[in-house]
């Protein structure tokens, strides 16, 4: 189950690639706006535009009151139940053909409560479009909203919300996935483990919301130090991890190379933040392991980088 939702989180995306919507406002597009006295051959000429899924419609009367007219809608109504609803419909206003009643949201608007809103609707109009107010109106198609909210659900299952850095079911779920990748080649993995000590100290002197910061802080740095093709997450409430592969490399340079990802990632990490005071910033254990060539356990490389972290941390490793 949870291999299912790491996939959906890495290929369902909005479209546009704007990344996740919060709001409704992100996924807006603008739209026509006609006035209810058009007849309703314009717009069907309107309709003619591919990319023109509705049209609002505003009151000429004077009212406030604006209403939608979608493509399946407009389609239906000149379609007719016996087939003459061009003929009747043609020269009519376009009021005649609008649903005076569309679902229109504010763009501040979570998607969650849209996509609740939409969904509510009766089951002819559930899917149309959503009118959008603002100085220019937009509309959000209902798939939209609905791509939005599935694709953040599924981020919100496999990122960390406060560092933004997959969860550790998802970082060990990506380590099995390269030690699976390996296998029967020269390749070997990599796995760096980094334990922030101090924070239960830091807490109590300075408050959570000065521990959040220095995590925030430290995922950050760890994301922008990664070279290219690392990956990290965040496996434990103090404790970060970096994925790396490695090219065919004999023994002793894989055990080089290993260390070399570790320590120019703690050398990142290990300086205080302009942001956060010196006295505030915690120390960094690490420790490193990789794989044989051309074979990975993950369970393995994760039980072997915590013995080393535990000897990395304790009195008298520190002191040797």
């Amino acid at each position: 189950m949870y291999d299912e939702i790491a996939s959906m989180a890495r290929h369902i995306a909005p479209r546009r690639g704007t990344g996740l919507a919060g709001v409704v406002g992100d996924l807006a597009q603008p739209v026509m706006v006609v006035g209810s006295a058009v007849p309703v051959g314009q717009l069907e000429v309107m309709f003619r535009r591919p990319d023109v899924a509705c049209v609002a419609v505003q009151d000429d009367a004077g009212s406030d009151a604006v209403g939608l007219v979608t493509r399946a809608g407009l389609a239906a109504a000149l379609t007719g139940r016996l087939g003459y609803g061009r003929a009747v419909l043609e020269r009519r206003p376009a009021a005649s053909v609008t649903d005076w009643s569309p679902l229109v949201v504010d763009p501040g608007t979570p998607v969650s409560q849209v996509a609740t809103q939409a969904m509510a609707r009766a089951g002819a109009r559930r899917y149309d479009d959503v009118l959008v107010r603002g100085p220019f109106w937009g509309s959000a198609t209902t798939a939209d909203v609905m791509r939005s909210l599935v694709s953040a659900l599924a981020d919100r299952s496999t990122h960390d919300p406060h560092t933004r850095l997959p969860t550790r079911a998802a970082t060990w779920q990506s380590l099995a996935h390269r030690c699976d990748l390996v296998r029967g080649g020269r390749t070997r993995v990599v796995l760096v483990l980094l334990d922030v000590r101090g924070m239960t100290a830091l807490n109590a002197a300075h408050g959570h919301d000065a521990g959040d910061v220095v995590l925030a802080e430290l995922a950050g740095r760890l994301t922008a130090a990664l070279p290219r093709g690392c990956e990290a997450g965040r496996v434990d409430g103090d404790r970060f991890a970096v994925l790396a592969t490695l090219p065919a490399l004999d023994d002793v340079d894989a055990a080089a190379s290993a260390d070399a990802l570790r320590q120019h990632v703690v050398s990142h990490l290990v300086e205080p933040s302009g942001q956060v005071a010196p006295a505030v910033w915690p120390a960094l254990h690490s420790a490193v392991v990789w794989s044989v060539a051309g074979a990975a356990d993950a369970d393995e490389l994760v039980s072997g980088a915590e013995q080393r972290l535990r000897r990395a941390g304790s009195p008298l490793a520190a002191a040797s």
